[in-house]
């Protein structure tokens, strides 16, 4: 069953941070939790994003004008992908770690990690998913 959540984006890099909010829906599908949301992100133009969650990663999928697939899971490098309409970057993704207080999909997830951007370090990233129900309907 879909539910409708406002979503708080909380991304940290250096001393840089960003706070977004957006709408989208939370469903719950063979262990995997999913949440779906338009990128609250005008430089992302019209870019959807669906967020997968299970006990051991965290997934990041784009698609629209930006299309990315980025799998998280703690204490382990992994490779993805971030295409623009200007050209695709490979990335590499060391997490250091997943903190989820959840319950029922609600409440907040939470990872950091290091990317490197073909090859080259591009950085500490923090980000944080604060998820409610949304009762404005």
């Amino acid at each position: 069953m879909k539910r409708k959540v406002r979503i708080r984006i909380e991304s940290k890099q250096a001393e840089q941070v960003h706070v977004q909010q957006a709408q989208g829906e939370l469903y719950h599908m063979n262990d995997s939790y999913y949440l779906r949301y338009a990128e609250p992100d005008p430089d992302m133009g019209r870019t959807t994003a669906t967020v997968k969650w299970d006990e051991k990663q965290v997934k990041v999928i784009r698609h629209g004008d930006v299309e990315s697939d980025l799998t998280f899971r703690s204490g382990t490098r992994t490779a993805g992908t971030y295409a623009l309409p200007q050209g695709r970057m490979q990335l590499e993704l060391v997490t250091h770690g997943i903190d989820r207080k959840l319950s029922d999909g609600l409440g907040s997830l939470a990872w950091s990690y290091d990317m490197y951007t073909d090859g080259v370090y591009a950085g500490r990233i923090r980000l944080r998913l604060v998820i409610e129900e949304d009762c404005t309907e």
